[in-house]
């Protein structure tokens, strides 16, 4: 899942049988040096908000509705239900 915070940067949560990752993805058009930078891979789900407003939405404190949400929605309802410990 990717997330846009508007007003900076971008991210992508992967999760996996190992665990959670979160990487910082390269604004658009903006050169880079570094080559973990690439283009990433395509996603099933992003969202686009403030980060005020990403934050709130992952913590259940504001509908799912209140951002820009691309993709496959199910599963920001997944993420919600998840229980990393089980």
């Amino acid at each position: 899942m990717d997330y846009h915070a508007t007003e900076g940067r971008s991210w992508r949560l992967s999760l996996s049988a190992d665990g959670v990752r979160l990487t910082h993805l390269p604004r658009p058009g903006a050169p880079s040096t570094d080559p973990a930078d690439e283009a990433p891979d395509p996603v099933h789900v992003s969202a686009r908000g403030t980060a005020g407003e990403l934050v709130l939405v992952l913590y259940g404190r504001l509908p799912v509705d209140s951002v820009k949400v691309d993709g496959e929605k199910r599963i920001l309802d997944l993420l919600k239900a998840w229980d990393p410990n089980e």
